[in-house]
């Protein structure tokens, strides 16, 4: 069997660690290396790198930003998506930004061996449940909205989310009041949700908070 080299990306060290001992069992394996942040991972993307493992959510940034700066790299080794999160938007953004593989955290070890073997053999594998959702959601495919927001659009949402009046808001953002209003409708407009409950409850799910 031929040998890969793999790349764990994991803020979490307990967490890192525990899969490096898992995986260094597995016949596949020729190397592992580790990032912990976006910084370590563009460094070690200097590496030959087969296989990436990486956790969505980490301490300065997520996968999909990762999987953005991938793309502009000459090497483009599989990746399969470690999350805790089961926000449809965010699994179809992961679908559409061409992971190779998702798997959901409490489904453990196994699953995670399961995909890995699938992509190996497949160049792709998903488990039913995550080909439940895509067949359910193929139709609004091109309309599923983003789960990356700018900044100024990541900080107008944690002041909400906070509890912060459009007047605290404004004055928060050094911006008048109804400019602050402006942002939220337009917010909640890009999120294809109906009121500010809505946004907030669309952020968490999909890990923008």
């Amino acid at each position: 069997m031929t040998k890969l080299n793999f790349l764990l990306v994991e803020d979490e060290a307990l967490i890192r660690e525990g899969l490096r001992s898992l995986l260094e069992k597995e016949n596949f394996i020729k190397e592992i290396r580790e990032a912990s942040n976006a910084g370590e991972f563009k460094e070690q993307l200097k590496n030959e790198i087969d296989f990436v493992l990486m956790d969505f959510r980490l301490a300065d940034t997520n996968g999909l930003s990762l999987l953005a700066l991938l793309k502009k790299e000459s090497q483009q080794p599989k990746v399969i998506m470690l999350t805790g999160l089961e926000g449809t938007e965010l699994l179809m953004n992961l679908l559409k930004a061409g992971v190779n593989g998702i798997v959901y955290k409490l489904d453990g070890y196994k699953e995670i061996l399961n995909t890995i073997n699938g992509v190996l053999e497949k160049g792709s594998y998903f488990s039913p449940k995550i080909l439940n959702l895509i067949q359910t959601n193929a139709h609004r495919w091109d309309q599923v909205p983003p789960v990356v927001l700018s900044l100024p659009e990541r900080d107008l949402l944690k002041a909400i989310a906070s509890g912060y009046t459009t007047k605290e808001i404004a004055s928060l953002l050094k911006m008048s009041d109804s400019t602050a209003e402006t942002y939220r409708i337009r917010l909640i407009k890009k999120m294809g949700v109906l009121n500010t409950a809505g946004l907030i409850a669309y952020a968490y799910r999909n890990g923008i908070l």
